[in-house]
C-alpha cells in the first residue's frame, strides 16, 4: 500500500469514528494529497524519529485537528461581496499566460482566495482569541496587494502579512511575480471549495428561485414544471472544509528577526536563487516535491541551478524532464515557490509569530 493511500484508509477511519474532522469527509484523497506530497506529515514526524509511518500519520492528524477551520454560509457570502470589489481589478489574463478569463470566473476565483482569508481570522479567533480586521479596501490594485491584515486586536499589525489559498490537494506557497518581496510573513491555507459551492451558495440564499426564476416565469421563457425540475437538481449548500497549513516567515529589515531558523535574506531584486530542493526520479521525469526559492520556467539558468542542486543529493535526473509536483505546466513568469512542509506549524511557531504581530 502506498503512503498516500495508506493515508487515505487512515483518514476515513477517523472520520467515522470522531466528529472532530467530519466536515472533511468526502474529501479524505484531497486532504492526503496534500499532506503526503507537500511532505507535511514527514515535516511533523520525519524519518530521523524513528517513527513508523502510522504513528507519523496519527501525529499529523491530532495537528490537522488543530488547524481545522469550518466555513460555513455566512462566511461564503463575506467572501462573495468582497470579492465582487476586488475581482473587476485583476487582470482578465491568467498570470503569466494569455488565457482569458471572464468576470464571472475571476469572481469565483477570487472568492476562493478571500475564503482561504476568512478562514485565517476564524482560525486566529477560535484557537487564539485574537481578533483580525482583514484589508478588504476596494483601492488602487497595488496598495490592495501589499498586505491582507489591516488591524488585529484593534491596532495596526506589527508585520506585513499575506494570506494565500490553495486546494486541500494543493502543495505549494506560490507568491507570483515581486509579490514576495512585499510581505513579512507568507500564510498559507487549504480551502475544500467544489466545483458546485458557487451554485449551490446561489441557491441557498434563493438567488435562482426568487431573482432568475421569477423573471423567467414572468416573461414566459419557461413554465414552472420545468424550473422544479432544474431547482431538484441544484446541489444543496454544505460546509466548506478548511484548514491552516502553515506560514513562510520572509526576514527583511531585521523586523521578524526573533523567529527562529529564518529564511536568509532575500535578494532585492528577482532572478534565479533556489535555496533549496529535492525530488522523485521517475522512468522518464523528475518530480520535484521539495522546492524553496525562485523559478522561472523559461530561464535556462534555473533549469541549470535545480540540476545541480538535484545531482549533488545523487538524483540522477540528466536528460529528464523536470516537473513539479501537482503543477505541471507552469505560467511562464516568476514564482517564488516552498513546498506546504517547509512552512512552520507548531504551537510554539504559531507563538512567536504572533507575539510579533
Amino acid at each position: 500500500m502506498s503512503r498516500l493511500s495508506d493515508c487515505v484508509g487512515f483518514l476515513q477511519v477517523e472520520l467515522r469514528q470522531s466528529s472532530e474532522l467530519r466536515v472533511f469527509s468526502g474529501f479524505e484523497e484531497e486532504v492526503c494529497e496534500g499532506a503526503v506530497r507537500g511532505l507535511d506529515v514527514d515535516a511533523l514526524c520525519g524519518p530521523q524519529q524513528g517513527q513508523s509511518w502510522r504513528s507519523c500519520l496519527q501525529i499529523w492528524l491530532e495537528w490537522l485537528k488543530s488547524a481545522e477551520v469550518t466555513l460555513e454560509q455566512m462566511d461564503y457570502l463575506s467572501a462573495a461581496v468582497y470579492a465582487l470589489g476586488v475581482a473587476p481589478k485583476l487582470a482578465a489574463t491568467d498570470y503569466g499566460t494569455a488565457r482569458q478569463r471572464d468576470l464571472g470566473q475571476l469572481w469565483t476565483d477570487t472568492i476562493r482566495g478571500f475564503l482561504g482569508e476568512i478562514a485565517f481570522v476564524k482560525w486566529l479567533r477560535e484557537r487564539y482569541r485574537i481578533r483580525v480586521e482583514l484589508d478588504y479596501s476596494v483601492g488602487p490594485l497595488e496598495e490592495y496587494l501589499l498586505r491582507d491584515i489591516k488591524r488585529i486586536d484593534g491596532r495596526e499589525p506589527g508585520l506585513n502579512v499575506s494570506i494565500k489559498t490553495t486546494k486541500l490537494s494543493g502543495i505549494w506557497l506560490d507568491v507570483p511575480g515581486a509579490q514576495i518581496m512585499h510581505s513579512d510573513v507568507y500564510v498559507l491555507v487549504r480551502v475544500g471549495v467544489t466545483r458546485e459551492h458557487f451554485v449551490a451558495f446561489l441557491k441557498a440564499i434563493s438567488v435562482i428561485r426568487d431573482k432568475l426564476f421569477s423573471k423567467a416565469v414572468e416573461h414566459g421563457v419557461v413554465d414552472e414544471k420545468f424550473l422544479e425540475q432544474v431547482w431538484k437538481s441544484l446541489p444543496e449548500f454544505r460546509p466548506v472544509p478548511a484548514y491552516v497549513a502553515g506560514f513562510l516567515p520572509i526576514r527583511r529589515g531585521g523586523r521578524a528577526a526573533d523567529l527562529p531558523d529564518m529564511l536568509e535574506e532575500l535578494p532585492q531584486s528577482i532572478h534565479c536563487r533556489i535555496f533549496d530542493a529535492d525530488c522523485e526520479v521517475k522512468v522518464k521525469r523528475a518530480e520535484v516535491n521539495s522546492f524553496l526559492g525562485f523559478w522561472h520556467p523559461g530561464r535556462q539558468e534555473c533549469r541549470e541551478q535545480l540540476v545541480d542542486i538535484l545531482k549533488r543529493k545523487g538524483r540522477n535526473v540528466e536528460g529528464k524532464k523536470i516537473e513539479f509536483a501537482g503543477i505541471g505546466d507552469f505560467t511562464r513568469a516568476w514564482h517564488f515557490l516552498a513546498n506546504s512542509g517547509r512552512l512552520k506549524r507548531r504551537g510554539d511557531e504559531w507563538s512567536a509569530l504572533l507575539q510579533l504581530l
